[in-house]
C-alpha cells in the first residue's frame, strides 16, 4: 500500500516543534536534517512513534529524522507546507535567530557540517558514475567487448565524468554552503579544469601570471582545491560587495570578484590544496603499508559509531584523494563494504528469527538497504534498538575487515555497497578477487550462525 507521505509530512513538522521552529530543512540518503530554533522543543517520543519514522539522532548542530530510502518524498511533502529548503540559494542567515546556541558551535562540527553539505549532493553522481565503471571491469573480464570498441569509449567518458568534473560539482554544492554566486564559483571551478590550461601544464613550459609562476598541477578529480576555493571566494564577495559603488555592483561585483579569484586559485589555492590531497593520499598508503590490517578492522568496526555522528561523510574527500592519486583504495572503502554489509546481514539474520510480521518486514527491508549502501535504517530500527544484532555487526564487521587488511583486499571502483565484489578486479589480478569474495561472503555465513 502506497505511503501517505502528506500526513507523515505534517506529523513530523508537528513533532519537531511545528513550522514556526524551523529555520530550514535539508536532507541526505535517509536522513531529514532540521536546523531549528529551538532543539528542546521536538517531541522525541511522538516522532519515534510515528510509521515511516525510524529513529531520531540529536547532534550539535541538527536535529536528524531518520526515515530511510523513502526520505526524498517526505523532505518534498514537507517543503510543500511552506518549510525552507535549506538547499535552496534563497535560504537567508537572518533566518537564524541572534541569540541562537547553533552559532556557538564548535570549528570541528563547522568543518563537518561543510563537508557533509558539500559531498552528499553527489552520492548518486558518484554511484552511478561508479557502477558504470563495474559494467566496464565486468565487459573486459569476461571479453564482453573491446577496450577499443566505440560502445566502450562512450561508456567510458560516462563512467569518468563525475570524477573528471568532480571540482565543478562540488563548486556548485559548495556555493550554496558558503553563500558563494553559484556561476562565478563554477567559472572558477572550470578554469581549473579549461582544456587550454590542462595542455599547458602537459607541455611542461613555464606558467605565469603577472610574472607570478603557477605550480604545474592538473586538478581533475581533485576535492580540497574547489573546497577551498568557493569558501575564500565567500569572504572575497563579501569585500568586494563592501568597496564598489551600489550604481556599479552589476558590473564590477562579478567582474572584480572573478580577476581575483581565478589568479588565487591558479597560484595558491589550487596548489596547496593539491598538496593536501596529495598528502592525505601518502597518509592513507602509509597506514595501509604499515599498520594496514590494524587500521581496516578498527574502522570497519567503528564504522557504526562514525556514521552515527556523521563523520562517515568527512571520509569521503579523503578516499576521494586515494582513489585521484592511485587509482585505487585500500582502507575506508574496504571498512565501508565490511561495515555496511555487517549490518545487513545482522538486521536480516534477526529478521529470521523475528516471530512479529512487522518485525520481519522491517528487517527485511533495511537489511536489503544496508547490503545496497545504505545502513541507517537497519542500524537504528534493528541493530541498535535490539543491542544484540548491533554487537554481531560489530564483531563481524571487525573480522571482515582484518581479513580484508591482512590479505590487502583493493578497491578499483568507489563502491561501498555488495556491488564493490565487482571493483575487486585490477592489478592485483585473481586473488584480489579471491580474498575480496571471502571477505565479503564471510557476512552471510556469519548471518548463517545468527540465525
Amino acid at each position: 500500500m502506497k505511503k501517505d507521505y502528506q500526513k507523515l509530512a505534517i506529523d513530523i513538522v508537528s513533532g519537531v516543534g511545528g513550522k514556526q521552529n524551523i529555520n530550514s530543512l535539508v536532507h541526505c540518503a535517509t536522513r531529514l536534517r532540521f536546523d531549528l530554533k529551538d532543539d528542546n522543543k521536538p517531541d522525541k517520543e511522538q516522532l519515534e512513534s510515528l510509521n515511516g519514522v525510524v529513529t531520531v539522532v540529536r547532534t550539535a548542530n541538527q536535529y536528524q529524522v531518520v526515515i530511510g530510502n523513502e526520505v526524498s518524498h517526505v523532505f518534498d511533502e514537507i517543503i510543500k507546507l511552506g518549510v525552507i529548503n535549506g538547499d535552496s540559494d534563497t535560504v537567508e542567515s537572518s533566518n537564524i535567530q541572534p541569540n541562537d546556541p547553533k552559532k556557538k558551535e564548535g570549528i570541528f562540527n563547522q568543518i563537518i557540517d561543510a563537508i557533509t553539505a558539500c559531498m552528499t549532493p553527489m552520492i548518486p553522481a558518484l554511484t552511478a558514475a561508479g557502477m558504470i565503471k563495474v559494467i566496464l571491469s565486468l565487459a573486459t573480464t569476461f571479453n564482453w567487448m573491446s577496450s577499443n570498441a566505440p560502445t566502450y569509449k562512450v561508456l567510458d567518458i560516462m563512467g569518468d565524468s563525475a570524477f573528471y568534473f568532480m571540482p565543478i560539482l562540488l563548486a556548485i554544492n559548495a556555493s550554496k554552503r558558503f553563500k558563494v554566486n553559484t556561476s562565478l564559483a563554477v567559472i572558477v571551478a572550470g578554469i581549473l579544469l579549461h582544456p587550454n590550461f590542462t595542455a599547458w601544464v602537459s607541455s611542461g613550459k613555464p606558467i605565469s601570471f603577472l610574472s607570478i609562476p603557477i605550480a604545474p598541477d592538473t586538478y581533475a578529480a581533485t576535492v580540497i582545491p574547489a573546497l577551498l576555493m568557493v569558501w575564500v571566494m565567500g569572504f572575497i564577495e563579501k569585500g568586494v560587495d563592501h568597496i564598489t559603488p551600489s550604481s556599479l555592483k552589476i558590473i564590477l561585483n562579478p567582474t572584480l570578484i572573478l580577476l581575483i579569484s581565478a589568479p588565487i586559485a591558479l597560484i595558491i589555492v589550487g596548489p596547496l590544496g593539491s598538496f593536501a590531497g596529495a598528502g592525505l593520499a601518502w597518509v592513507i598508503n602509509m597506514l595501509q603499508g604499515r599498520l594496514g590490517f590494524i587500521m581496516v578492522t578498527l574502522l570497519a568496526a567503528g564504522m557504526p559509531f562514525i556514521v552515527m555522528t556523521g563523520m562517515h561523510h568527512a571520509l569521503t574527500p579523503i578516499f576521494l584523494s586515494t582513489f585521484a592519486s592511485t587509482g585505487h583504495e585500500s582502507l575506508i572503502l574496504v571498512a565501508q563494504v565490511c561495515s555496511n554489509l555487517a549490518q545487513g546481514a545482522a538486521a536480516l539474520a534477526f529478521g529470521i528469527r523475528a516471530k512479529k510480521p512487522s518485525q520481519k518486514s522491517l528487517a527485511t527491508s533495511s537489511g536489503i538497504s544496508a547490503i545496497m549502501g545504505i545502513t541507517e535504517p537497519a542500524m537504528y530500527g534493528i541493530n541498535l534498538k535490539y543491542k544484540k544484532p548491533m554487537i554481531g555487526a560489530v564483531i563481524g564487521a571487525g573480522v571482515a575487515g582484518l581479513y580484508g587488511g591482512i590479505m590487502g583486499v583493493t578497491l578499483y571502483v568507489p563502491q561501498n555497497s555488495f556491488m564493490a565484489i565487482l571493483g575487486l578486479n585490477g592489478a592485483k589480478g585473481l586473488t584480489n578477487v579471491v580474498n575480496g569474495v571471502i571477505m565479503m561472503a564471510y557476512h552471510y555465513l556469519f548471518l548463517s550462525l545468527l540465525a
